[in-house]
């Protein structure tokens, strides 16, 4: 090797890029590679893709996934899943349901908190009287599952996603909260509030006692 001084300019500034080039290049290289940043989400039906694609990931790498779509097992009479627990991908294993419909089915129980009657699920979009009597022949139904309404917790938006409460009663639930504190039990808000019988039949289950 050359000594350093009896190289030419040339040489010298060259053989300085090349030692630059080196010492940068690892830092380079951070910096380029994409770095992937986990996402916390409390979003349901978000959480619910996630956890689809997962499964279609386990899916594919069993073998259980055929071109551009996942086979479907579906259910044989006298099997049955319970409706407050089933994923997305187990309720497309009744006949009858779809990937929209199970999805639908999947986000209208978590804005609820869960079923209490499996007769709601006539309430879902999408979802008519002959296709509910196929339906329920493969359910079964745990409502010690529901998560009841948190009226004190919630706030204005959360509260009006819930179907039995909407934009109008959201507001006065939470104008009362901030004028006169915490509702000391759920059911409280019906004596407070001015509800007509149906909005009290329906929402009254899913209010702390």
């Amino acid at each position: 090797m050359r000594d350093w001084w009896t190289m030419g300019r040339g040489e010298s500034l060259g053989l300085i890029g090349v030692s630059l080039f080196i010492l940068v290049m690892p830092w380079l290289r951070g910096l380029l590679t994409p770095r992937f940043v986990p996402m916390e989400s409390t979003d349901p039906t978000l959480l619910a893709t996630i956890h689809d694609l997962r499964k279609q990931e386990a899916a594919w790498r069993s073998g259980g996934w055929k071109g551009d779509s996942l086979r479907i097992v579906k259910l044989r009479p006298g099997q049955r899943l319970e409706l407050n627990r089933a994923d997305t991908l187990e309720l497309r294993r009744i006949r009858g349901i779809g990937a929209a419909t199970s999805r639908r089915i999947v986000d209208y129980r978590q804005r609820l908190g869960g079923f209490l009657r499996t007769e709601q699920l006539l309430e879902v979009y999408g979802m008519d009287s002959l296709t509910y009597e196929v339906v329920l022949k493969y359910l079964t139904l745990d409502t010690g599952f529901v998560k009841p309404l948190d009226v004190n917790g919630m706030d204005l938006e959360g509260l009006a996603d819930h179907p039995y409460v909407g934009w109008n009663l959201a507001k006065k639930i939470v104008a009362y909260r901030r004028q006169h504190g915490p509702y000391t039990r759920g059911v409280d808000l019906l004596k407070i509030l001015a509800l007509d019988s149906l909005d009290r039949c329906r929402l009254a289950p899913y209010l702390a006692r």
